[in-house]
């Protein structure tokens, strides 16, 4: 039918150039971008799909970065342990000599130097290794603070202070404050020249005191450096709240029984002192509060920060605990220290006997070089001689934190009996430690002496390890832990070889430490290495899938974009065509 208001060919033509055009720039856009799926609407399914497997794509990219980073950063990590590795093999070697006893004096001093350069650059290896930060961290562990017993301090304002009084006359009787590290170095003085009487005069701190002034050469001397009557510290001294800090000590001589005080005697009594921050080397026994006590009270007193390396028994608060004709009591103390010995090592003493101790936590690390020695939280080692005026050790609601396995004992470290001398028992007493150690509460051999009443455990605080992030998703299975603690505190002993024999096995402990290190980080690296290419086997697997639902097939496009062309053309040229019927009607008017 032919008419003029609808021009119905015109409209057919117009829909088909409309679907051409619109078929023709899809052609385009596909060409052009690369992908099938430009919008949702080309395919509601496969975009969000698409969508999901580029967020995976992406993620796999970061995960293999993030394995890349980590491979690097244990092979930096691995790279300095054998550094290390081959300087303590030289030092192994330089004992060996020493041991063999034909050096003399200029060769033992030139093996001495030698072993202080190669000591040294152990450290500054371990202390330099990093990669964005520092390598080799220091093994976290539960900690404390402030004193057992909160402490009111005394006035000490109208006290006599120690500064005024003549350094060369005998003190019988008195109390006097001490606020200064001048002060307490002249009590060290009158002390060690036998010049303070037994249970006469009281000491009473006033201020807390920094040491760093003492911290060149041997550091420290301790107050009461002789085990005589006349030089051991024999009277009160109130720490009153207060604390000393910045303790050093770096003795390459044949004294023994080191700390900030030295040998302390019967009639001597230490209280609320706290002690902070402690770096003490010495080739003789020693504690962060006193070396040898025998016959004296401590209580309310506690050493926190730094270490304590000893070529003899080392305990955090004293070297070791005795009572012959009076018994030495210990109470409410705690330490929180690095403490290494070639021989014995506790938490509280190194070594005790005839002695009673309450109420004493250890939050330390504690180590011995040596097996037949050993380590315990509470005492290295415990004498159960029978002894004239002896008594038997007790031991007390104590307690022992951050065990680790290598403590022979979690409370005791090792038992000392001297054959065909009679045995004291050992009472321990509402103790508890750390479930984590699996050990027993006395290591050795027992002796049939000890006793053991209410020992129980509890649940220590546990700590995060880092991991590498090599999965896509935030679970543990994306997850690869791994641990860059490693403690050598006690290297420093190495560096009296010329003057000391440490011992090959001392040694040979370090270098078991860094090779149980070394095989550690070397299974890491196998797993990163593992994790690397699972992470390249998935991402290419949706790699190709991706390329599959999105990417467009140029062959099949470009035909379609030619057909589209074509008919684009085609409904042009038609359209011209459609638009002249109304035109043709006029004409038979």
């Amino acid at each position: 039918m032919l008419n003029i208001n609808t021009n119905l060919s015109s409209l057919i033509v117009q829909s088909n150039l409309k679907l051409s055009t619109n078929g023709l720039n899809t052609a385009i856009e596909r060409m052009t971008s690369g992908f099938k799926i430009n919008h949702a609407k080309d395919n509601a399914a496969n975009y969000s799909i698409n969508t999901n497997l580029s967020t995976k794509i992406r993620a796999y990219q970061v995960a293999e970065d993030n394995a890349m980073m980590g491979l690097d950063m244990v092979q930096s990590a691995n790279s300095g342990l054998s550094q290390v590795s081959d300087i303590l093999a030289r030092l192994r070697s330089l004992e060996m000599s020493v041991q063999n006893g034909t050096y003399g004096k200029d060769s033992l001093s030139a093996v001495n130097k030698e072993a202080r350069a190669l000591t040294a650059e152990i450290s500054r290896i371990l202390n330099n290794t990093e990669y964005g930060d520092k390598l080799f961290t220091t093994p976290s562990r539960e900690t404390r603070s402030g004193f057992v017993n909160e402490v009111v301090h005394r006035d000490t304002s109208a006290m006599t202070t120690l500064e005024s009084v003549d350094e060369t006359v005998k003190l019988t009787s008195g109390t006097y404050s001490i606020s200064s590290a001048k002060e307490l170095a002249k009590l060290a003085t009158m002390t060690n020249n036998g010049l303070i009487e037994r249970g006469g005069a009281e000491f009473v701190l006033g201020a807390d005191i920094d040491l760093s002034e003492y911290s060149e050469g041997e550091g420290w001397v301790s107050i009461g450096t002789n085990l005589g009557n006349g030089g051991r510290f024999p009277t009160k001294f109130d720490g009153n709240g207060y604390v000393v800090s910045n303790l050093y000590m770096n003795s390459t001589s044949g004294r023994e029984a080191l700390g900030l005080f030295g040998f302390c005697g019967g009639g001597c009594e230490i209280k609320n002192l706290g002690i902070e921050d402690v770096d003490i080397t010495l080739n003789s026994g020693c504690g962060a509060l006193a070396g040898y006590v025998e016959g004296a009270t401590i209580s309310n007193c506690y050493v926190k920060g730094g270490k304590i390396s000893a070529g003899g028994d080392a305990g955090g608060i004293v070297g070791a605990l005795a009572g012959y004709n009076n018994t030495t009591l210990i109470t409410d103390c705690y330490s929180d220290v690095s403490v290494t010995s070639t021989r014995r090592a506790g938490g509280i003493s190194g070594l005790m006997g005839n002695t009673i101790m309450r109420n004493c936590s250890s939050y330390s690390s504690i180590k011995s070089l040596t097996k037949e020695w050993g380590a315990g939280g509470i005492t290295g080692g415990c004498y159960i001689n029978d002894v004239p005026h002896g008594r038997n050790v007790q031991i007390e609601n104590c307690q022992v934190f951050n065990v680790n396995e290598e403590l022979a004992g979690v409370i005791v470290g090792a038992l000392s009996h001297k054959e065909g001398v009679g045995i004291l028992p050992l009472t321990i007493t509402n103790c508890s430690y750390d479930s984590r150690y699996k050990g027993s509460a006395v290591g050795g051999e027992l002796y049939g002496a000890v006793v053991l009443n209410n020992i129980t455990t509890f649940e220590g605080q546990s700590f995060k390890s880092p991991f590498f992030q090599v999965g896509i998703n935030g679970n543990e299975a994306g997850k690869i832990g791994y641990s860059m603690d490693l403690s050598l505190d006690g290297i420093e002993l190495f560096s009296f070889l010329g003057e000391k024999q440490i011992g090959v096995e001392s040694i040979d402990y370090y270098l078991k430490k860094i090779a149980l290190k070394q095989t550690e980080l070397g299974a890491l690296e196998n797993r990163l290495m593992s994790a690397l290419e699972q992470i390249k086997v998935s991402y290419d697997n949706l790699v190709s899938t991706q390329s599959t639902i999105r990417d467009a097939d140029i062959a099949e496009e470009s035909s379609a974009y030619i057909r589209s062309q074509i008919l684009q053309q085609a409904s042009a040229t038609l359209l011209a065509a459609a638009n002249q019927s109304p035109s043709i009607a006029l004409q038979l008017l």
